[in-house]
């Protein structure tokens, strides 16, 4: 007969052993209106000043139905490349440039990516550019920089949560005082 403590010996195994999730999935979402990080898109580089202004910019015209340019700035950034923001949508891309806002000239690769809401407020989720996009007119994420930083994003941390977070210390206790 199997004893309770082989079985939460085996089941803290199971716990310690299992798939860990993509890297997709563990990828830290880029953005946050709360926490506007300076990006790099491609080399050129935005301060948080410039991309709180863009996006303001963007959703000033996206609230009085308003476009600039031949491509119609704001639009619908539909995320055809799957990247991954602070939201899901739906999303408005509007261009920043390094000097000013866009006013209808030519835009340049970069962009600024806002979640509008139904009351007319914009949250900024997230910075792309087309520099560097593997097909032509594509978009990648601008990379989070922080003073001093290396300008990666790349950083995840993880922590138990929810059920996951209250039954491991409590299968760990029950495996030692077994």
């Amino acid at each position: 007969m199997i004893s309770l403590k082989s079985t939460l010996l085996l089941a803290l195994c199971a716990f310690a052993t299992a798939s860990p999730l993509s890297e997709q999935t563990l990828q830290r979402r880029q953005g946050s209106s709360d926490n506007i990080q300076p990006v790099d898109c491609g080399g050129e580089r935005y301060s948080r000043r410039q991309l709180e202004e863009a996006t303001a910019e963007g959703c000033r015209l996206y609230v009085n139905s308003l476009q600039v340019g031949t491509s119609q700035y704001p639009h619908r950034f539909n995320n055809r490349e799957g990247l991954i923001f602070a939201s899901t949508g739906p999303f408005q891309e509007f261009p920043i440039i390094p000097s000013g806002n866009y006013s209808g000239r030519a835009p340049g690769p970069d962009r600024v990516v806002f979640d509008p809401d139904y009351r007319g407020r914009c949250s900024y989720v997230g910075a792309m550019t087309h520099t560097g996009a593997d097909q032509r007119n594509g978009f990648v994420t601008c990379n989070e920089t922080r003073r001093g930083g290396s300008g990666s994003s790349a950083a995840v941390s993880i922590s138990p949560s929810g059920p996951l977070g209250v039954l491991l210390p409590l299968l760990s206790f029950m495996a030692l005082i077994a």
